[in-house]
């Protein structure tokens, strides 16, 4: 019977820890950005960019990482694309693969 009463307390610490850790997750009640929706964000930051409207950079996110790909013609444009990037809600960092070609 005591061996019992023993395995039922450590069965219910178990479902009490596990509580607890589902209760203090921060994705729970601060959900991060998708990374689909940084990505769309950062497009539309870019069109709303006067020296990126028309640029075609591309760009992919993982678990709030930007990274940026594609050709411009100055290396301002590269940073700016970075700097706009990196300033988007949910952004984490921001990997800049751009290559600047005349």
């Amino acid at each position: 019977m005591r061996r019992y009463i023993q395995v039922v307390l450590v069965g219910a610490l178990f479902v009490l820890i596990a509580s607890c850790q589902m209760i203090s997750s921060p994705s729970i009640f601060n959900p991060r950005l998708s990374d689909q929706a940084i990505t769309n964000s950062v497009y539309q930051a870019f069109a709303d960019s006067k020296i990126l409207s028309d640029v075609p950079v591309h760009v992919e996110t993982h678990q709030g990482n930007v990274l940026l790909s594609g050709y411009v013609k100055t290396i301002r444009q590269s940073d700016t694309a970075q700097d706009v990037a990196t300033k988007v809600p949910g952004v984490r960092g921001v990997q800049n693969n751009i290559i600047v070609r005349k």
